[in-house]
């Protein structure tokens, strides 16, 4: 099992990315949403990834954070949810949404994925409606982007973004690319940091 891959960002395709490890290039399947968030080509990327075998030979799905993997894997457990509807289904959600529409039965936010109807989005909510609240609710700082780290802190400095006017994905991206380099990890450090890649972004 490959638990995650660490390398550089080779390239992007329809059917996935190509991450470059120590001269292997390994293609991974993403969700959409992931896509936008992804650093330059040639940068540094780490996924964690679940690697399924089938009938054509393996395919590899990566993701950004271990909140959204597990999610990942429960809907594989999920009858009828297959890699394709799964991947689908966080291309559109965030873990975070995907939890309230299960704990809420909100079946119109699971029938607006492509692909997913109200039988599948049924069968979703009663599979995982428990199991997918003590996942989320027990994963400490994580929020509906399903990152992890110092709690809450990553989620406002994104709110500050938007709040200023940024998109909510372009906001995102921003503080996951400067998260590492802000030293205490406060929301100001964040968001400072932040701000001045973005101004980077805008001059380059």
């Amino acid at each position: 099992m490959i638990a995650f891959l660490s390398g550089n960002l080779l390239e992007i395709q329809e059917d996935g990315i190509i991450v470059d490890v120590h001269g292997v290039g390994y293609l991974v399947r993403v969700p959409l949403s992931m896509v936008s968030l992804l650093p330059p080509k040639g940068q540094p990327v780490r996924l964690h990834t679940h690697l399924i075998w089938r009938e054509d030979g393996p395919a590899l799905f990566g993701f950004s954070s271990r909140v959204e993997l597990e999610t990942f894997r429960s809907l594989l457990n999920v009858a009828g949810v297959g890699p394709r509807a799964a991947l689908a289904i966080l291309s559109t959600v965030t873990p975070g949404t995907l939890r309230r529409a299960v704990v809420e039965e909100n079946e119109n936010i699971l029938t607006a994925v492509p692909g997913i109807g109200k039988k599948t989005a049924r069968r979703i909510i009663l599979e995982l409606k428990d199991k997918l609240a003590d996942m989320v609710f027990e994963a400490d700082g994580t929020d509906d982007t399903g990152e992890t780290g110092t709690p809450g802190n990553e989620g406002e400095a994104v709110a500050a973004l938007v709040a200023l006017g940024y998109a909510q994905m372009e906001a995102r991206r921003a503080v996951r690319q400067v998260r590492q380099q802000a030293a205490s990890g406060s929301t100001e450090e964040l968001l400072r940091s932040a701000l001045q890649w973005l101004g980077r972004q805008k001059n380059a």
